[in-house]
């Protein structure tokens, strides 16, 4: 959903609330959204700045990071924005000090705001570092790889890693 800034919000001052209701690729092969992503943005022209903000929800595909089933999980975002309108001169060749101002985005061509892109990437933000499918998932069998959420595997028993073998014989010599 691209926006035309001048045509929606003409003047300083002036602000609108869209509803956003659009489907969204992750551009990710590891996240998927299959369904829309929904919600609402209000845009305020500030002058010399476009402040956005809003709250968009959707449903995402993620697979577990134990069991590395894929599995639904419901995402929610809350947006805050600002775009410069035309941004200010900088100086070329100077070393200065960044400041707050030196955050804010530029607009696209023709003060052209993409909602979907901001969206997409506030979604991305958002994602579970290490998504799990459930709290008590078990993972998977370190030896045999079978999904221990399913029931046991049919590994026989713990064997002991040769570098901690000393370790086992101490063990069991104190018994």
């Amino acid at each position: 959903m691209k926006v035309v800034v001048d045509e929606l919000l003409p003047a300083s001052g002036t602000a609108r609330t869209l509803p956003f209701d659009e489907r969204v690729e992750s551009q990710t092969e590891d996240v998927a959204f299959p369904a829309p992503v929904t919600g609402q943005v209000t845009l305020t022209h500030l002058g010399e700045t476009l402040d956005l903000r809003g709250t968009v929800t959707t449903t995402v595909t993620l697979v577990c990071g134990k069991c590395l089933r894929p599995f639904e999980h419901s995402l929610a975002a809350s947006i805050t924005e600002q775009f410069w309108m035309a941004p200010p001169e900088r100086p070329v060749g100077q070393e200065v000090a960044l400041t707050e101002e030196d955050f804010v985005f530029p607009l696209g061509e023709g003060k052209t705001l993409d909602l979907t892109e901001v969206v997409r990437q506030h979604l991305l933000l958002e994602l579970p570092m290490v998504p799990q499918c459930s709290e008590d998932c078990r993972g998977l069998c370190p030896r045999c790889g079978a999904n221990l959420n399913t029931g046991p595997c049919g590994c026989a028993g713990r064997e002991i890693d040769p570098r901690l073998a000393a370790l086992q014989r101490l063990r069991s010599d104190s018994t």
